[in-house]
């Protein structure tokens, strides 16, 4: 006589035969990626929610492969208005490129405070500086310095300064230790590495309102993309919340991913959490007064539209979407 089959052998069976039918139907059913490629000026820490957020798959979750390129920003720049990339982060070579008419536009800003910060040799003092490195002649971070040696009383009318270009905040910081250089302006963690090996934290611009890193794509991109920008702006929003809330996760992170000891990592972090801009928004009589100095210093005599430069309403879009989960 043969063996019969339960009503559990069968059920059971019956459960195993499907699973695979199942894993293959979801496969199928599943949407690839999306791919979005962005530039950055360095891997640095003003861009820390791109990287944080990847490696958190926040990208990932809103259905985005994100590829980050170091890129030197007018470089950068110039592969987006060719189509060659898809977003950069470079915000200030950004905007002075679309007030000369390139059709780029600012869709979220990383920090609307600066973060540099001039530090001096051993036993520097204001008076004795003579040369101050940076890492461009008319970059932010050469305003910065300007600003920080105006309140410390030099740097006016008459006063000999002689600023060395070094083309990265890398560079700056060997100018420092290699004694190239009375006095650098840096950024985390470069910052961080100075100080806690002795040299001397002569001021910060961390009160400054201006903007640095951030995300900007071009014109026919906006147009045709509107959806994919809202999903790379959440996924920005999400990190930023991350990394102010979760300094035990974030700081190792920082370790890892840029080589620090824990010290200068969990240093950074603290001045991180000082300028990261959270809602990634700005006030308007801000922004006004902002572009407005980069329109001087660009020689633009004529006011430029703000909407010309800027565009912030997919970012409230997403902010939005957000609050509704």
């Amino acid at each position: 006589m043969k063996p019969t089959m339960t009503v559990v052998s069968i059920l059971l069976l019956a459960v195993l035969l499907a699973i695979p039918d199942s894993a293959r139907a979801q496969q199928q059913t599943k949407k690839p990626l999306e791919k979005v490629r962005l530039t950055v000026a360095a891997k640095a820490l003003t861009y820390l929610p791109y990287y944080f957020g990847k490696s958190k798959g926040l990208f990932e979750k809103e259905g985005l492969d994100l590829e980050i390129i170091i890129m030197r920003p007018p470089i950068g720049v110039t592969s987006l208005a060719a189509g060659e990339v898809d977003y950069t982060g470079s915000t200030g070579v950004s905007l002075r490129a679309a007030m000369k008419g390139l059709p780029v536009r600012a869709l979220i800003f990383i920090q609307t405070r600066l973060s540099f910060s001039l530090i001096g040799q051993p036993g520097m003092t204001p008076a004795k500086i003579r040369n101050v490195a940076v890492s461009g002649i008319g970059s932010l971070a050469h305003y910065g310095a300007q600003t920080v040696l105006k309140r410390l009383g030099r740097d006016g009318p008459g006063d000999k300064i002689n600023y060395i270009a070094t083309n990265t905040t890398a560079n700056s910081y060997a100018a420092l230790t290699g004694k190239a250089a009375d006095a650098v302006i840096l950024t985390a963690p470069y910052t961080s590495m100075a100080t806690l090996a002795g040299y001397v934290d002569l001021g910060d611009t961390f009160d400054v309102r201006d903007v640095q890193g951030g995300l900007v794509g071009r014109m026919s991109h906006i147009q045709t993309h509107r959806e994919q920008i809202k999903a790379v702006l959440r996924a920005v929003l999400r990190s930023n919340e991350m990394i102010l809330k979760n300094d035990a996760e974030v700081i190792p992170f920082i370790q890892k991913e840029f080589g620090l000891e824990q010290n200068v990592a969990a240093d950074s972090y603290r001045q991180i959490k000082q300028v990261l801009n959270a809602d990634g928004d700005i006030e308007e009589p801000v922004l006004k007064s902002i572009l407005n100095k980069i329109r001087q210093e660009s020689g633009i005599a004529a006011e430029i539209p703000t909407d010309r430069l800027v565009d912030l309403s997919m970012l409230r879009e997403a902010r939005a979407d957000l609050r509704k989960k």
